[in-house]
């Protein structure tokens, strides 16, 4: 009788969950939820590829060309801190779809603002457009991590969500290549797809209750309960710091720049503080305590910095200034990103319950190393399919790998009212390690290139990507020596 028991008690928790009412509705709810990670791709990928074009063709000087995604990074990663502890008190649904809205209508105005003239109208619409894609990507950690169970149907949703990674890419890179020449079809075509978004989301996303208070009283969770202190310092202390890194390189690390950075580092420490006496903090305390948590942020800072900031951004700039590809040659390079996106997807969801996390974990790390493997030996004229296609191929398994692990390991590490601020701590990781890799990665190659101007040139990117490489073992050694993630199991969420 007891196994009887046991049996239909899995097969209920693998199954639908209540909150959607058919397997359409479920499918539609995961593809919308995870179109903030898909949408956060497609933008970084459709400027990456046209990072020559422009700079020309806003007027701009090169020194400015890490603000065409900074701008993007900073107002993401200020937005993402604040959204997914809001998401956990607040009806999600509201806003997801206005997140939706804000995002088609500065992708409207974005259309406009592909001038000289209007230069500084594209920054404030990249920034805007960051702005909603972190709404999009907390509410989404929050609204699955409250809708499934820790277990098997969540490692697979949590694997599909995190394919939108690299298939983003591949999609942007395509969207950006094929319109280099009607910039602002870039935007335009942006707005039309978000707009169907917007229809899509206000179909398909219930319209979940908030969260119970912790304490056992049974109140909702109310704005009352909101850690407006914390979020504050932690908003400062992203901003500085991402505008710090980001500004550092175009003006020659000036006094200013330094001062910035050391700014937000001194606001992260009082923001731990801060959060120490929160009655609600922003971040379930608890979670700093479980084991393996801290070096497992520490090697996805420096694994996922390492793929974007390092070696992708500057593979992208490899292509377009040194091997002199047009930027629809470099998106159709790019496509493999999808595909093995889908590949590594498909392995990662028939694992994560079988093997510990800290393997999956560790071999994200080494495919985040083996993009600057292959494209440390590559010269001018080398061809396409004899390094870059294998490099590009092997290194997509590591932001699909690490963020599916990471996702499954810290939502489930957490009870069921902070899934969306626990979410939201691993895409500000993201955010902070693109932004500090990219900056670092800017200022080696500045230091080394021997170009006139702000070219870098072919020695300059191999230093970069040796940094790349370095800190992409470096996270697979502290995985290897201190990050513990047992197999996915099924059960409740945490209390």
């Amino acid at each position: 009788m007891a196994s009887n028991d046991n049996g239909p008690a899995t097969r209920n928790e693998q199954g639908k969950p209540p909150e959607l009412p058919s397997l359409t509705d479920e499918c539609t709810f995961v593809i919308i939820c995870s179109m903030g990670q898909l949408l956060f791709a497609v933008l970084l990928a459709n400027t990456m590829v046209n990072q020559v074009t422009l700079v020309s063709a806003l007027g701009i000087s090169g020194s400015l060309s890490p603000w065409l995604i900074g701008s993007f990074l900073l107002a993401n990663g200020v937005s993402v801190v604040v959204s997914g502890s809001l998401a956990d008190i607040l009806n999600p649904r509201r806003l997801t779809v206005g997140a939706f809205i804000w995002l088609t209508i500065w992708s409207l105005i974005g259309t406009f603002s592909i001038a000289p003239s209007r230069m500084i109208l594209y920054f404030v619409a990249r920034a805007m457009q960051g702005l909603a894609v972190g709404i999009l990507e907390s509410n989404a950690m929050s609204m699955l991590g409250r809708i499934y169970k820790p277990g098997l149907r969540k490692n697979r949703v949590f694997a599909a969500m995190s394919a939108m990674i690299p298939m983003g890419f591949g999609i942007g890179a395509l969207q950006g290549g094929a319109l280099s020449a009607h910039l602002h079809w870039v935007f335009a075509s942006t707005a039309i797809l978000c707009f169907f978004c917007t229809l899509a989301a206000f179909w398909a996303v219930p319209t979940l209750p908030p969260s119970l208070a912790e304490d056992g009283s049974g109140e909702q969770l109310s704005l009352k309960h909101f850690d407006f202190k914390g979020a504050i310092v932690c908003v400062c202390a992203c901003g500085t710091l991402i505008f710090g890194l980001t500004q550092g390189a175009p003006t020659a690390w000036t006094p200013y720049t330094y001062a910035l950075v050391i700014v937000g580092i001194i606001l992260f420490g009082i923001f731990y503080f801060v959060e120490q006496k929160s009655p609600r903090p922003l971040i379930d305390n608890r979670i700093w305590k479980t084991s393996g948590f801290v070096p497992l942020m520490i090697s996805y800072f420096l694994g996922y910095g390492a793929y974007v900031g390092a070696w992708m951004f500057y593979a992208v700039r490899f292509f377009l200034t040194v091997q002199n590809r047009p930027p629809i040659i470099v998106a159709c390079y790019l496509i493999p990103v999808s595909v093995a996106g889908i590949l590594a997807t498909w392995v990662v969801a028939k694992t994560l319950h079988i093997i510990p996390g800290h393997y999956i974990l560790i071999a994200s790390m080494i495919s985040f190393a083996l993009g600057p493997v292959f494209f440390l030996p590559q010269t001018p004229n080398t061809i396409y399919w004899a390094l870059s296609f294998p490099g590009i191929v092997l290194c997509t398994f590591g932001p699909d790998m690490s963020f599916a692990a990471a996702s499954v390991f810290i939502t489930s590490s957490v009870p069921r009212s902070f899934q969306g601020a626990a979410g939201s701590l691993l895409i500000t990781m993201q955010n902070l390690s693109s932004a500090v890799f990219t900056a670092v990665g800017d200022t080696i190659g500045e230091n080394v290139t021997q170009e006139s101007g702000y070219s870098l040139d072919l020695a300059s990117l191999h230093a970069i990507w040796w940094f790349s490489f370095a800190s992409a073992m470096l996270g697979a050694a502290i995985c290897i020596l201190f990050v513990r993630v047992p197999k996915s199991e099924e059960k409740d969420h945490m209390q």
